[in-house]
Parts: structure tokens; C-alpha cells; sequence
């Protein structure tokens, strides 16, 4: 492990990792809930209008809100792509370990690829495509999570890696676990594009919880940890409880009891459209929140000498 500190390439990946999660996914998944992926059918320009446009008002008058929650989207597309570019020259000015620069580069050509599926998607109005731009932006965030990890001052602080009983198999789980993770992640994509089953995504769901929840359990009644290891993991079980939560509410509003509760369809298709977009969002978090509990046991921690 290599003990250096650039924190500009920190702030960086974190800025990238925020404007990705937050804003790119976000935003993403705000569109597919409200069902307006193809607001207008034409890329990268509003119907003969500039990306750049930010006169949000006019562009909802003049198309409807639909197409300004769309333009918004692209244009926090454009943001990561910038940021991510701006990741390369750091890392590359800075001269950072090599490791981190190809990591850069991974981000940053994760980030065209998505853009290209997003192009792709809205030209041909192919739902194939829309569910693979929703794979690749777990893909860029899981990418952006390891580049904000390796570049923290809190993994600089740690050189060498300590012995810990259960490095073996929290490695094991870990990888498990996001492994379950992105096959979860293509199930919920299929329903929400309307090309899957409920039922795949919620027994999925139901293992994804069970192998995380172990990890937990792992860290937290086995090992003997630094304390970020131990805090990574009471995160996830938080996220875990989050997540099922807003999994229930989402379920009942789309599917169960409270499908008949609002007094006007505008009211009930909002409340969806929250829900889902906020079980969406929670669920990028569990991938990040898990993507750094692996990384912790691949590079921070080794076994024990035999005695």
C-alpha cells in the first residue's frame, strides 16, 4: 500500500462521487419513475435546442416538465463527464501512484460508455438500452466510490495492513455481496422499465439483505478492527433498514394497500415517483457503503500469522 496524499485528486472523486449519486442517478431515476426517459427524442439537444440551455421555465413551457427534468439529467451527465475528466489531469499532473490513474481513466471512460448507452437509448427509444444505462451508472459509481477511497487522508493514514481473523472471509462476503448487489440491480432496472418481474426483484432482494446483514454480523461480533471498519459496517445495516423501509413504502403505493389512499392520481403518482426514486437512491449508497467494506478487507487488512 502506497502512503500518499494528493487532496485535490480526493476532492475530486468525492465531488464526481456526489454529482453521480446525487444528481446523475438521482435525477436518472426521478425520470424513469415519472416516465419521461423520452420527453423529447432527440440527443444531445432539445429538439434543435443547446445543452447548455438553463432556462428550465421556458423548456417546460414550451415542452413540458417532463423535458426540463430530462434536460437536467443530461446535463448532470455532462457535469460527471467534466469532473472525471479534470480526475485524469489531476491524477496525471500530480503525478499519483499509477494504480490511481488508471483508476481515473476507468472512471472516466465508464462515464463516456454511459453517456453513449443514454445517446443510444433515446435515438433508438430501446428499453434493452435504458436498462444497461441504469446498470452503467452502478458501474461509474462503484468506480468513483474506489477512486474517493484510495485517495482519502484516512487510507494514507494506515501504510502497512493489520492482522484480522476474519480477512478471509469478509473478503469472501463482501465480494458476494456485491456481486448479489448488480444482479439485484438488473432486476429492479427490468421492473422499473417494465420489462421485468416483481417477483424476481423482491427475492433478489431478500438474499442481497441476507448476505450483507451476514457481513455485518461478521465485522461487528468477529473481528478485531480499526474503527472504520466497524463504523462501515453499523452505516450498512442503517442504509439495510432504509432501504427496506422505502422498499415496503414502494410496494404498497405501486402495489399494495395504499395504491387507493390519495384523493387525486396527480397525488398518487408523485408519492411513487418519490418513493421509488428515494428506494433508488438508498440502494446506490448500499453499493458504495459496501464497495468500501471490500476494499477495506482486500487492502487494509491480511491474515494472521500462524503461531
Amino acid at each position: 500500500m502506497i502512503p500518499v496524499k494528493h487532496p485535490w485528486i480526493h476532492r475530486l472523486a468525492v465531488a464526481s462521487l456526489l454529482v453521480a449519486v446525487l444528481l446523475t442517478i438521482g435525477l436518472g431515476g426521478a425520470v424513469t419513475s415519472t416516465e419521461v426517459g423520452m420527453a423529447y427524442p432527440t440527443w444531445p439537444n432539445i429538439n434543435g435546442w443547446s445543452l447548455f440551455n438553463v432556462f428550465y421555465g421556458e423548456i417546460a413551457n414550451t415542452f413540458g416538465v417532463g423535458s426540463a427534468l430530462e434536460h437536467s439529467h443530461r446535463q448532470a451527465g455532462t457535469l460527471i463527464g467534466i469532473l472525471c475528466i479534470a480526475l485524469v489531469l489531476a491524477s496525471s499532473l500530480a503525478k499519483a501512484p499509477r494504480s490511481w490513474r488508471r483508476l481515473a481513466w476507468a472512471c472516466l471512460l465508464a462515464v463516456i460508455l454511459q453517456g453513449l448507452l443514454g445517446a443510444f437509448r433515446v435515438v433508438a427509444n430501446d428499453q434493452i438500452m435504458a436498462i444497461l444505462h441504469a446498470l452503467g451508472a452502478q458501474l461509474c459509481v462503484l468506480l468513483l466510490a474506489a477512486m474517493a477511497k484510495f485517495s482519502s487522508p484516512a487510507w494514507a493514514s494506515q501504510p502497512q495492513p493489520i492482522p484480522n481473523p476474519i480477512t478471509g472471509p469478509l473478503r469472501l462476503w463482501t465480494g458476494i455481496g456485491i456481486l448479489v448487489l448488480f444482479l439485484n440491480l438488473i432486476a429492479a432496472a427490468s421492473l422499473r422499465h417494465k420489462e421485468g418481474a416483481f417477483s424476481g426483484h423482491l427475492l433478489l432482494a431478500l438474499v442481497t439483505t441476507g448476505v450483507l446483514l451476514w457481513v455485518v454480523r461478521l465485522i461487528l461480533t468477529h473481528g478485531r478492527d480499526p474503527g472504520s471498519l466497524r463504523a462501515g459496517a453499523l452505516r450498512l445495516a442503517w442504509l439495510l433498514g432504509i432501504q427496506l423501509g422505502l422498499g415496503l413504502a414502494t410496494w404498497a403505493l405501486l402495489l399494495g394497500p395504499l395504491q387507493d389512499t390519495f384523493a387525486s392520481d396527480r397525488a398518487r403518482f408523485i408519492a411513487q415517483a418519490a418513493s421509488a426514486t428515494g428506494h433508488l437512491l438508498i440502494g446506490v449508497f448500499v453499493l458504495v457503503q459496501t464497495t468500501g467494506l471490500a476494499m477495506e478487507a482486500r487492502f487494509r487488512l491480511r491474515e494472521p500469522e500462524s503461531p
